[in-house]
């Protein structure tokens, strides 16, 4: 496995936890002390040293990094304050940064209104010369509180700010967010964050098994990182449970043993057929008949296309019984939905998306 092209964003990185029988409160130093980043995400680097160093050329701001729970968004804003805070604090008084999620804006901003305490309020993230917002599709259902984001984040452009924040899918997406607020998201600069890829599992899993004390061989690693498209924080959690259950019962770390309880787990983790079609019909709103059915709208193919794929990723049964669950498809029909989906993958940044969050 090549892990030449892994690059790190030196941010700080954070004790990892997990609570075990063993122990109830365990803590692993991360391995890598930064973020690592693959040919996937080569494109943050840059645009996150404008956000640090403050050179984003004119008319790129607000900074907008969306994509799937677990692929880094939190690290990476988190990183961006942190790092910025190193950079600038000690250079120039009076600067200051806010680094919420769009949850606490909400909060602080109903209590504001409620205590009649807006004016300080404002006053208070609009001295901000770095702000921070993250998770944003939790306003999605709140005017007021995208009206008043709105009006700082306008505030801060105007006068010459940096402004971050994460989301969940691209901003552009109809009917989240207002029509103004929408349009100044997708007139700044929005970057999709995409999940590690297999040099990236790769490189930390090897780096993870050191912080373990553990000594695999690549071919074991190389198996892992195959069999487990996972976020590094699932990935660290599902490590930590093997290391942890094979203490408990005397059994010796080696690469049979490291195969076998992953084929196990990925096994009883498998979802099926049925739960992929629902949840892709959810996903596109949709109903699960018209999934099933024979509906040869452009949105229900797609969809269907997309459950096929994942169906055949997610579950490990063959063509002809994923045809059988789609009112009776042939095989080479699910085969042309599948390799339709591989095909756009790389170009189609939406569906990249949907099919990164339905994983």
């Amino acid at each position: 496995m090549d892990v030449a092209d892994v690059r790190i964003i030196p941010f700080p990185g954070k004790s990892l936890e997990f609570e075990t029988a063993a122990s109830h409160r365990t803590f692993f130093t991360a391995p890598e002390r930064g973020f690592l980043i693959g040919p996937e995400n080569f494109l943050l680097e840059p645009i996150v040293r404008w956000a640090v160093e403050e050179t984003a050329p004119e008319g790129t701001m607000p900074l907008t990094f969306f994509g799937p729970s677990g692929c880094g968004k939190t690290h990476l804003l988190q990183g961006i304050e942190d790092a910025w805070r190193k950079t600038h604090r000690s250079k120039t008084k009076g600067k200051r940064s806010f680094y919420l999620t769009a949850t606490d804006f909400a909060r602080q901003f109903a209590a504001a209104i409620e205590t009649r305490t807006v004016d300080d309020f404002r006053r208070r993230y609009r001295e901000a010369s770095l702000f921070l917002v993250d998770d944003l599709a939790a306003i999605a259902e709140k005017p007021l509180a995208q009206g008043e984001l709105l009006f700082t984040t306008d505030f801060l452009l105007a006068h010459g700010r940096t402004v971050v924040f994460g989301d969940s899918r691209f901003p552009g997406e109809s009917g989240r967010y207002s029509e103004r607020l929408t349009t100044r998201l997708l007139g700044g600069t929005p970057l999709a964050v995409s999940l590690p890829g297999a040099a990236v599992r790769f490189r930390f899993l090897r780096e993870l098994t050191q912080a373990f004390r553990m000594t695999l061989p690549q071919t074991a690693l190389e198996f892992a990182v195959k069999e487990l498209p996972l976020s590094l924080p699932a990935l660290h959690g599902l490590f930590a449970q093997m290391f942890f259950e094979a203490k408990v019962n005397g059994t010796k770390i080696d690469t049979p043993f490291v195969k076998n309880y992953l084929t196990n787990r990925i096994i009883a983790d498998r979802p099926t057929v049925a739960q992929i079609a629902k949840r892709t019909a959810k996903h596109f709103s949709l109903k699960l008949t018209d999934l099933r059915g024979r509906s040869r709208s452009k949105t229900v193919a797609r969809a269907r296309a997309v459950a096929a794929y994942l169906a055949r990723e997610q579950t490990g049964l063959n063509l002809k019984d994923i045809g059988k669950y789609f009112d009776g498809r042939d095989h080479t029909t699910i085969q042309h939905l599948v390799e339709s989906i591989e095909m756009q993958l790389s170009t189609d940044r939406l569906l990249r998306d949907a099919v990164l969050r339905l994983r």
